[in-house]
């Protein structure tokens, strides 16, 4: 086959590959919405509703709900990094230097903080134990770690912690809240949770 007509097939299979990502993309914000309005148990049958579309479609794109599951948790994750990079960003500007230890975790944990806040369903979603839930960790880990001052010694291993253990307190805190608690005893705002979670963590670090 010569260049001739090769060039045509390329054409077509970028495009196919291109549409194919742009369907995905699609189905994926239209679940993402699902889960938001609707909470953790939504079915494909239900994705596959509000897309206008037929369950074997959408298993075309999502293999299965753990694939789903892992593709949102990607989602998240970029939309965490382009926020802590503007953090960063932000903090380096306003003090005139690079943002010490403290406060690259305050921002890493209110980060994580207001994504389970701002959408408890699509955080139910992406933290029910599986695979997916595995996956999501690891990858807030890495995330993690690569923020974290060059002083940290065993920045993987101390990330891997911090993350579980603000996981399971996020997760305390947020059933707490759907509990509906006695007034008088209100759980921990957002921001209080914050403060909390990141002096026991830097307790710990400094150690």
């Amino acid at each position: 086959m010569n260049a001739t007509t090769q060039a045509p097939v390329d054409g077509r299979s970028a495009r196919w590959a291109r549409h194919r990502e742009e369907r995905r993309a699609e189905l994926l914000d239209i679940a993402r919405h699902l889960i938001h309005d609707n909470g953790p148990d939504v079915t494909m049958e239900d994705i596959a509703a509000a897309s206008g579309t037929s369950k074997s479609i959408v298993y075309r794109y999502f293999e299965d709900k753990a694939s789903l599951q892992r593709a949102l948790g990607r989602s998240i994750l970029t939309s965490m990094h382009a926020k802590l990079l503007d953090e960063m960003r932000e903090l380096e500007s306003a003090v005139g230097r690079e943002p010490d230890a403290d406060e690259r975790i305050h921002a890493m944990i209110r980060a994580y903080v207001e994504t389970a806040q701002r959408s408890p369903g699509v955080y139910r979603f992406v933290t029910r134990p599986s695979d997916g839930l595995n996956h999501f960790l690891h990858s807030v880990s890495r995330l993690v770690a690569t923020f974290l001052p060059s002083t940290v010694p065993a920045p993987q291993i101390w990330a891997h912690g911090a993350v579980g253990f603000v996981e399971g307190a996020v997760d305390t805190w947020m059933s707490e809240i759907e509990s509906r608690p006695d007034p008088d005893h209100p759980p921990l705002t957002s921001d209080q949770l914050v403060i909390h979670l990141v002096t026991w963590l830097m307790k710990g670090m400094h150690a």
